[in-house]
């Protein structure tokens, strides 16, 4: 192979393309005790590839092929400098390409969107990208256009601090979450489809409300669908030392929030139903109205798409929900929809959360912070935003985590 390999450079030179490799054996008997041989199919140029895809092709192939040389034990030549296509060229080449998409991109939103002033025209397609809905995004801009004077609609710095501040006017929330029944605990529950967590935002709710708040917390789950779920509540409800019931029925739900009359907040762990599955979400509506919670929270995932989420919003709204928390945030390619959804909803947004940790991965749901999100996706690079991390940008820098680990009387410090 090495000595095949060095013979098609020699006749072929550096630009040569290898087509097709193949080691088979010559003579013999039935294919024994016959010699090994090579056959390479190379060329000097192939017409219907640029040069340096030219190039590239031929690395790839004689870096197979110096592959399997080595594994005989022969020289490799594939990392030999006349081998290697130049990196600032191959950069270039990608560079030109996502230029010409984000043109391509660029005329045909304009197109779609000719009243669009020119120069706010960037704005808008960046917040398309950040996913917030054409509608939403035209009403912005309009917004931003017949507030700013003229002579400021091509100041950057000033129509990004319009859009935040009307980004932020936009965007519907309901704060943290508040016990102010002086009669009996709140009873809060946490709805959504499956794999939204739901689990995990309530353990995170739990400790919150029973380490830094030192509220008394009972929790019960009605998830008896999955074994796992249980079992990671109840590792929770040990760890913070809060009681946890688990329900299957309505008039056990009933009893439960009955039998934690001495609680002041109760949290609600219910089983993930599929938008789609219209039985199982009247079933869990039966549970609410045995023991009506005084606030439903509906919990949807931050990374999925807007029709998902619209489908999600419209089948959980026959429960009563009136407020929504975003999960995986850290994992979202767009903020935007955050915006259209909570619109669509009619729901006010109470918490995101950024991770899985308990019970640090979970930030109240502020206008701004979300305007900032969304702002933030596509102007990192612009000199009025800083590129930082994301738990900074939602405030934590400087905010130590205490170190609780019971609730019960004293704080005990370790987790």
């Amino acid at each position: 192979m090495a000595e095949a390999l060095r013979k098609v450079k020699r006749h072929f030179g550096r630009d040569a393309v290898i087509l097709t490799t193949r080691t088979f054996t010559k003579g013999g008997f039935l294919g024994l005790g016959g010699a090994a041989c090579v056959e390479i199919t190379a060329a000097r140029h192939v017409s219907d590839l640029p040069p340096v895809l030219r190039r590239g092709r031929a690395r790839d192939r004689l870096a197979d092929a110096d592959r399997a040389a080595g594994a005989l034990g022969k020289p490799h030549y594939a990392h030999r400098p006349e081998a290697v296509v130049s990196s600032q060229s191959l950069l270039a080449e990608l560079g030109a390409l996502k230029s010409l998409v984000s043109d391509l991109v660029r005329e045909t939103q304009r197109s779609k969107s000719a009243h669009v002033p020119e120069a706010l025209f960037d704005n808008y397609l960046n917040l398309v990208q950040s996913e917030v809905a054409e509608a939403v995004a035209e009403r912005l801009i309009e917004q931003v256009r017949s507030e700013l004077p003229p002579h400021l609609l091509n100041d950057e710095r000033a129509v990004s601090a319009r859009l935040a501040e009307s980004l932020e006017a936009m965007l519907p929330t309901a704060g943290p979450i508040r016990l102010e029944s002086q009669t009996g605990p709140t009873v809060i529950a946490l709805v959504g489809p499956t794999g939204v967590g739901k689990t995990t935002t309530v353990a995170k709710l739990a400790a919150n409300f029973c380490l830094r708040d030192r509220k008394r917390v009972g929790l019960i789950t009605i998830d008896t669908y999955r074994i796992a779920a249980v079992e990671q509540l109840k590792t929770y409800a040990q760890i913070i030392d809060v009681p946890l019931e688990i329900v299957s029925s309505p008039e056990e739900m009933r009893v439960a929030v009955l039998g934690m009359a001495d609680r002041d907040v109760i949290l609600v762990d219910t089983a993930g139903r599929s938008q789609r599955d219209a039985i199982k979400i009247k079933e869990l509506k039966r549970f609410f109205d045995a023991s009506p919670p005084d606030e439903v929270h509906l919990v949807l995932s931050s990374t999925a798409s807007e029709a998902v989420l619209t489908e999600a919003i419209e089948r959980f709204s026959e429960i009563g929900v009136g407020r929504v928390i975003f999960t995986k945030i850290d994992e979202a390619i767009g903020f935007g929809v955050i915006l259209t959804c909570l619109q669509k909803a009619n729901a006010r947004l109470s918490y995101i959360t950024t991770g899985q940790d308990v019970p640090d991965d979970i930030e109240v749901g502020e206008g701004r912070l979300i305007a900032d999100l969304i702002l933030r996706e596509n102007t990192e690079g612009s000199d009025h935003y800083r590129t930082v991390s994301l738990g900074e940008r939602l405030g934590r820098s400087g905010r130590e985590t205490p170190p609780y680990s019971r609730c019960d009387g004293d704080v005990v410090e370790g987790r």
